[in-house]
């Protein structure tokens, strides 16, 4: 599967334009030019989501009512129809309004013709790779978590289903926890919310378990292992909890306190599982992160079907020379899309790459 081509209009910064896209394509220019809002569209694309939007309005020129995000899919590959071999997704974003009527903030088509999310999202996958990506191993629990989420909710829906419910459940719950603190409620009313919490959760570490069970399998040039730390949820721990959980008024335990831990050797000291976190170099963690990409790249693969499309942010100018390599290595497997402001880069990966195709902003 091959993204062929995208159409901006009133996305960010662009106001008409589009792009044409080989198998591996570098995009240069300088900062602030629109370099992440390509990458962002086309990620729109595959998830329905911005990596980097807290609203939807966000992502639309300023000047304008609504934006548009259309991109043109190669399916080979990817079991299509012989009859059907290309798709045009769009995805069209909105402040709520639509000439005087309300209407949903993002509305989806699959050549013309209007889709549900869940549907729109089967068709296209992206893994992008930001500099942000680059404190998964040092960074909070929850940016580990939503690594884990991101690439879950695309490729199971069953995933992404019961995670919108928890999450929802969660502040339902929590509000009502306070409730019952302050005596505006009673215990019991929390039973529907403590069956609802723990139904929900069991499924999202069950499948976060399987995810892990699978990046330990990556093999990668730097011997890593991975741990799983689930705050495990079910009914006897929601009793165990509840006392506290109403005094503090908020959820103690359950899958939005998970967390997990990367793992290496020192074999000259004959050392097993040192903490990367802890006993790590910054060049060791961010190999790390790059198993962790690389392990993101080839679950979507096995479970899809088809390699998706590599994103990659800005990243190489922020690699040491191993990694860096380990990256370009990828481009051989993958379309890749690649942005950079430095000049540097742009220079190596001509030398490198024969047939790259280059798009200046």
């Amino acid at each position: 599967m091959l993204i062929k081509s995208l159409a901006l209009q009133n996305f960010r910064n662009f106001t008409l334009t589009s792009f044409n896209f080989a198998k591996t394509n570098l995009i240069f220019g300088n900062n602030g030019i629109g370099k992440t809002s390509i990458i962002e569209a086309i990620y729109l694309l595959a998830t329905a989501d911005s990596f980097r939007a807290g609203k939807v309005e966000e992502m639309i020129r300023l000047e304008a009512d609504l934006g548009r995000v259309q991109g043109l899919i190669d399916l080979e590959g990817a079991n299509a129809d012989e009859e059907n071999e290309e798709l045009k997704l769009e995805a069209m974003l909105t402040r709520g309004v639509v000439q005087g009527k309300k209407t949903q903030y993002r509305l989806f088509s699959v050549n013309d013709i209007r889709r549900r999310k869940k549907d729109f999202l089967a068709f296209f996958k992206a893994v992008v790779f930001r500099p942000e990506d680059l404190r998964l191993v040092e960074g909070s629990p929850s940016r580990r978590r939503s690594f884990l989420d991101t690439a879950l909710s695309m490729v199971s829906m069953e995933y992404a289903m019961a995670l919108s419910r928890y999450e929802q459940t969660l502040k339902r719950r929590n509000r009502l926890l306070q409730k019952v603190s302050e005596g505006k409620e009673a215990r019991d009313t929390l039973n529907f919310w403590n069956l609802n919490l723990i139904k929900n959760g069991e499924i999202l570490q069950r499948q976060r378990s399987g995810f892990i069970d699978f990046i330990r399998e990556v093999v990668f040039p730097f011997e890593l292992n991975i741990e799983y730390e689930p705050s495990i949820i079910s009914e006897r721990k929601i009793l165990e909890h509840l006392d506290k959980e109403i005094f503090l008024g908020h959820t103690l335990i359950g899958p939005h306190k998970d967390d997990f831990t990367l793992k290496f050797s020192q074999e000259e000291k004959k050392i097993d599982n040192l903490s990367l976190l802890a006993y790590g170099s910054r060049g060791q963690q961010r190999l790390g992160v790059l198993w962790l990409k690389v392990a993101e790249l080839q679950f979507l693969t096995d479970k899809i079907g088809y390699q998706p499309v590599l994103l990659l942010d800005d990243i190489l100018s922020e690699l040491d020379v191993h990694s860096k390599s380990m990256v370009l290595d990828l481009l051989q497997s993958y379309q890749s899309i690649l942005t950079t402001a430095d000049a540097e880069v742009l220079a190596d990966l001509k030398n490198r790459i024969d047939d790259l195709n280059l798009i200046i902003l």
